[in-house]
């Protein structure tokens, strides 16, 4: 199209002044995001940033893995390879974003900005020898309890309280050892073996210092993930659970993003889990809370929807624990059958361990300091 000179001018002043427009609106939107940007906490901040993480890390491992697909000799196999991986992608990057909304909620139940516990592990504040002045978890040595887990009860978990501490920013931390096994072949076998490291507060309230947690298939040693601790690797610590807790109240068990993310919620301070309906399963019949135990509901952001709500007993601790999906019970129950203030407890019949010679003699090889004896 041919521009008359008289309309020229025209033309450019209307552009002139459309740009001026655009970018005027470009500046705006940048200064809304950028102020909106600024309005966001710590905390949902870093849930930006571990989503980002996340995406990075789900394209590495895509190009990755094509790498190897397209090396595949046979067409089919290929061709199958790079759908998988296609799909993968896919799934991954959905769970990126459910993630980043799980962060978000914590951010919003705890009201936090920045978790940046200054003096949580001081000293000043904890006891050199921690022991059973927590209700709700006892730090003594020598407390031993067995308990059953799983939808079909599959698995037998063993945790004792050793007497051994570990030094971790300054604070006494208890080492408490905690074994995951089931049954192949009539022999036991380890899901997981962990070092849990707690520190008592002079209020009694129980802190998580850290873990190192060995994960096992089909008897070998597989990868450590969940290890954390704090004051490594920017890992910071939080509190168990609490001497004296308070219903609604909520806040973080440990912290390290994308390792170590537990939040614990106090549902119920006179919690009974026949009084929320059937799908819990009823009382634990070895501890029945009768309407006296805490109630709490765990989760960790980073598997978003599962959790567990759990009942502890004053002068008892844990004594059950219902699996949930989307808020609902799924079936798994985690209910302790037997407990006692030394290695003794497992030849008590209602461990309902057939062998307990043999069951402590793995024990000692899976974790010799708990489990070897003098």
């Amino acid at each position: 199209m041919r521009i008359r000179p008289a309309n020229f001018l025209i033309y450019i002043l209307a552009a002139v002044a459309l740009t001026a427009s655009s970018l005027a609106a470009a500046d705006n939107s940048n200064h809304n995001n950028h102020n909106k940007h600024d309005r966001s906490t710590v905390c949902e901040k870093s849930a930006d940033k571990m989503f980002q993480s996340c995406r990075f890390e789900i394209n590495e491992e895509y190009f990755a893995t094509t790498a190897k697909c397209i090396n595949l000799g046979v067409a089919e196999e290929r061709e199958e390879c790079l759908a998988e991986a296609e799909e993968t992608r896919f799934k991954d990057k959905t769970a990126c974003g459910e993630q980043r909304a799980a962060r978000n909620d914590v951010c919003e139940l705890l009201a936090e900005n920045r978790y940046d516990p200054e003096g949580l592990l001081d000293s000043g504040n904890f006891v050199t020898e921690p022991d059973d002045a927590n209700p709700y978890f006892s730090l003594l040595p020598g407390h031993t309890y067995v308990a059953r887990a799983g939808e079909n009860f599959e698995e037998t978990i063993v945790v004792t309280v050793t007497d051994k501490v570990r030094e971790i920013l300054g604070v006494n931390c208890r080492v408490v050892v905690d074994i995951v096994l089931v049954k192949e072949d009539e022999e036991f076998v380890a899901v997981e073996v962990t070092d849990d490291y707690y520190a008592q507060a002079l209020n009694g309230d129980v802190h998580y210092c850290g873990e190192v947690a060995r994960n096992f298939e089909d008897g070998a040693l597989v990868d450590l993930d969940g290890s954390f601790e704090a004051g490594r690797d920017l890992a910071k610590s939080g509190v168990l659970i609490k001497a004296q807790p308070s219903e609604g109240d909520a806040h973080r068990q440990e912290y390290l993003l994308g390792e170590a993310e537990d939040v614990i919620r106090y549902v119920a301070g006179a919690g009974n889990p026949t009084s929320v309906g059937e799908g819990e399963g009823g009382e634990n019949p070895n501890f029945p809370c009768e309407g006296n135990c805490v109630k709490t509901e765990e989760f960790i952001p980073t598997e978003p929807g599962a959790g567990e709500f759990k009942y502890f007993l004053a002068g008892t601790g844990f004594v059950l624990g219902v699996g949930l999906e989307q808020g609902e019970p799924t079936g798994d129950r985690d209910e302790v059958l037997c407990t006692g203030n030394s290695l003794n407890v497992l030849n008590d019949p209602s461990c309902g361990i057939d062998d307990p010679s043999t069951l402590l003699e793995q024990l000692c090889e899976l974790s010799p300091t708990a489990f070897c004896g003098p």
